[in-house]
C-alpha cells in the first residue's frame, strides 16, 4: 500500500524500497509458516487447506512485490532522464524524448515478464477460492481479487501501446496521418459529417506539423470533373449525384470507411502517403477542454460547456460578420487545435493518468477511431478496441446505424431508445423485434430541423425480414434495402421525425437457425454494438426462452425463462445466458 501511494507520486525509488521490505517480510513469514508443515494438524484436510491458502497468500505477496519492483526500476530510469515529476512534456528537449522512447521500447520484454507473473498470481487467486479459505483471509484476498483484473488490463493496455509505439509516436521514423473531425451532431455511419480534415506529422512523440482545412475546399477542386456516383441514399436524400470526400465515411466499419476516406483524399489531389487515418468527434474536444481549461482564439472563448455551440455558430454565421471568406471560415478549428496542443504540451506529467483515462474512455466510446495501413499496427488496433470495426461475432448481434441526410446538426437534439424483444415461437423459430423510438426535441432553427435519417439495422447474417413499421405505417418489404456485408445482414430504410415529435421504427425478423442451435446447445450470446460517434442510447432487452435459464452474465433474470435489462448504451455491450440441460 505504501508502494502504491509512492508510485502515484512517481517516487519510484522509495516505492521500490517499500516493495523490497514487503518482499522480505513475506519471505520471513514463509519461514515461520514452514515450521507448521509437519504439525499433526496438517493431517486434517480442513487445516491443511488453510495452510495451503496461507502459503498461496504469502507467495502472491512475494511475487507481487518482486514484479512491481521491476516496474519501478523502469520508472526510475524514465524519471532519471526527466528529473522532474512536475515537468510538462513541452519542456522536455528532443534528446530526452528520444531517450524516454528508447527506454519504453527496450522495456517491453521486462513488462511482458511482469505481465506473465501477474497472470500466475491471478491463477493462484482462483485456486484459493477452491480451498474454502477462512474469513480471516478475506481482507487480504478480496481486495486482491478486485484489483488484480484491473492490473492485468492495465498491463495489457501498456503492452498494446508499446507494440504500437513506433506508429503512435513517430519513433524512430516519422509518421504521417490523415486526420478528420467527424461532427457527431450530424451523424454519419462511422461517426459524423466530415467537415474538417488535417495532415498530422509525428516524430519522436512531437507534432512536427498539423495543417487543417475545410473539407469543401478539397471537394471544390474536383466539383466539375469528379463523376463518382454517390451511394443511392446520398443521391436520393441529399440530392448529390456525385460522391466526394466529405461524404466518404459511409460504412459503420471504420477500417472500411478509413480506406475510402484516404482514397478520396488522394483522388481529389492529395499527395501525401499516409501511415493511417485518425478520426475524432467534438465530444473528445469537449472532454479535453475540461482538463485544459478555457481557451481564447480570435476573441472567442471556448470551454467544455460551450465548445460545440460556439464553434458551430462561428463557422455558420460568425465568420461572415467578421469579414472572413467562406473558404477560410473553418481556419479557427486549426487555430484552436494548435492552442490545445500547446496546453497539452504544458500539462504537468504528474496529472497525465487522469488525462489518459479520459482518452481511453473516448476510445471505448468510439469518439476516437484509428486505422493503420501497416498490418501489424492495425492488428494491435483491432486487438485493443481502437479500430471501430463491425465485429465478427458467433451469436446474436445488433447494431443501429443512422446517417443524418437532412443536413444541419439535428443530432444534437435527438434522443434514441432501442427495445429488443426476442422469443421462440411454437414452430421452434427464434423471432426478434427491434423497436427504436426517435425523439426530436429541437425546433426549426439555424442548427436544427426535421430529422431525415437513412438508417441501417445490422443483425446476424442470414436473418429473414418479416415486417417493418414506421410510425403507424407498414412498409412494403420490397422498399427495404437488404444488404449482406461485414458478415452481417442489414435492413436499410429512410424516415423523417418532425421537431417536437417522436417516431417509432420497428423491424421484425427471424434469426438464422444457428442461433436456435446455440440455445439448444445451452448458451445464448448477444453483442450490441454502438455506432461510432453516437454519445449514448437507451437500451432495453426483453429476452424470452422456452428453456429454463441456469446462469446469466451481465443480465438480471426476472424469472426462469424471461430476462429483462435496461441500460444506457455508451460502449459495445456483450450479454451471455446459459441454460439448464
Amino acid at each position: 500500500l505504501a508502494a502504491e501511494a509512492l508510485v502515484r507520486e512517481y517516487d519510484f525509488t522509495k516505492a521500490r524500497s517499500e516493495l523490497e521490505l514487503g518482499r522480505d517480510g513475506f519471505i520471513e513469514a514463509q519461514k515461520s509458516l514452514n515450521a507448521l508443515s509437519n504439525s499433526f494438524l496438517m493431517k486434517n484436510k480442513f487445516f491443511h487447506n488453510q495452510y495451503d491458502v496461507a502459503n498461496d497468500v504469502l507467495f502472491i505477496g512475494e511475487k507481487l512485490a518482486d514484479s512491481v519492483a521491476g516496474i519501478c526500476i523502469i520508472g526510475e530510469r524514465a524519471f532519471d532522464a526527466i528529473n522532474d515529476k512536475n515537468l510538462s512534456f513541452g519542456k522536455i528537449d528532443a534528446q530526452t524524448k528520444g531517450e524516454l522512447l528508447g527506454i519504453m521500447m527496450s522495456s517491453t520484454n521486462d513488462i511482458k515478464d511482469v505481465r506473465r507473473d501477474i497472470g500466475y498470481i491471478s491463477e493462484k487467486l482462483r485456486d484459493i477460492n477452491s480451498k474454502q479459505p477462512l474469513f480471516i483471509f478475506d481482507k487480504v484476498v478480496d481486495p486482491l481479487q478486485a484489483k488484480i483484473p484491473q492490473v492485468e488490463k492495465a498491463f495489457d493496455a501498456s503492452l498494446s501501446f508499446l507494440s504500437a509505439l513506433p506508429w503512435l509516436t513517430g519513433y524512430p521514423e516519422q509518421k504521417t496521418y490523415l486526420f478528420i473531425l467527424e461532427n457527431n451532431r450530424e451523424m454519419r455511419p462511422s461517426g459524423g459529417f466530415i467537415g474538417t480534415y488535417g495532415i498530422l506529422n509525428l516524430a519522436n512523440a512531437e507534432i512536427k506539423n498539423f495543417f487543417t482545412d475545410n473539407s469543401y475546399n478539397l471537394d471544390v477542386l474536383v466539383k466539375e470533373t469528379q463523376k463518382i456516383p454517390s451511394p443511392k441514399p446520398i443521391k436520393d436524400y441529399l440530392g448529390q449525384e456525385y460522391w466526394f470526400f466529405r461524404d466518404s465515411n459511409w460504412w459503420p466499419d471504420w477500417p472500411t470507411s478509413a480506406q475510402k476516406v484516404a482514397w478520396f483524399y488522394q483522388t481529389e489531389g492529395g499527395k501525401e502517403k499516409f501511415d493511417g487515418v485518425i478520426a475524432i468527434t467534438p465530444t473528445l474536444v469537449e472532454k479535453l477542454l475540461g482538463f485544459l481549461g478555457e481557451i481564447e482564439v480570435d476573441g472567442l472563448k471556448f470551454n467544455e460547456q460551450n465548445f460545440w455551440e460556439q464553434l458551430e455558430y462561428q463557422v455558420e454565421y460568425g465568420y461572415y460578420k467578421q469579414g472572413i471568406d467562406a473558404a477560410d471560415r473553418k481556419d479557427i478549428i486549426g487555430d484552436l487545435s494548435m492552442e490545445m496542443i500547446k496546453r497539452l504540451y504544458a500539462y504537468p506529467m504528474s496529472k497525465w493518468p487522469d488525462l489518459i483515462d479520459t482518452v481511453s474512455n473516448a476510445i471505448k466510446e468510439k469518439h476516437i477511431l484509428i486505422y493503420f495501413f501497416d498490418p501489424i499496427a492495425q492488428s494491435v488496433a483491432l486487438t485493443n478496441g481502437w479500430a471501430g470495426e463491425v465485429k465478427n461475432y458467433p451469436g446474436d448481434y445488433l447494431m443501429l446505424v443512422d446517417a443524418n441526410l437532412g443536413a444541419l446538426k439535428t443530432d444534437s437534439v435527438m434522443s434514441r431508445t432501442m427495445v429488443y424483444n426476442l422469443h421462440e415461437n411454437k414452430e421452434g423459430k427464434v423471432l426478434a423485434e427491434t423497436r427504436v423510438n426517435y425523439q426530436n426535441m429541437g425546433t426549426f432553427s439555424w442548427k436544427t430541423t426535421r430529422y431525415i435519417s437513412y438508417t441501417r439495422l445490422y443483425v446476424p447474417e442470414g436473418s429473414k425480414l418479416v415486417g417493418v413499421q414506421i410510425g403507424k405505417e407498414n412498409v412494403p418489404l420490397e422498399k427495404i434495402d437488404v444488404i449482406n456485408e461485414f458478415d452481417k445482414t442489414s435492413f436499410g430504410l429512410s424516415f423523417k421525425v418532425e421537431p417536437q415529435t417522436s417516431k417509432e421504427v420497428v423491424w421484425k425478423y427471424q434469426l438464422p437457425n444457428r442461433i436456435l442451435d446455440q440455445v439448444k446447445g445451452g448458451e445464448y450470446q448477444l453483442l450490441v454494438q454502438k455506432q461510432p460517434g453516437l454519445d449514448k442510447m437507451n437500451l432495453q432487452l426483453n429476452l424470452n426462452f422456452s428453456t429454463k435459464v441456469k446462469d446469466v452474465g451481465g443480465i438480471k433474470a426476472k424469472n426462469p425463462q424471461s430476462i429483462k435489462q435496461t441500460s444506457v448504451l455508451k460502449v459495445d455491450e456483450e450479454y451471455r445466458v446459459w441454460f439448464e440441460k
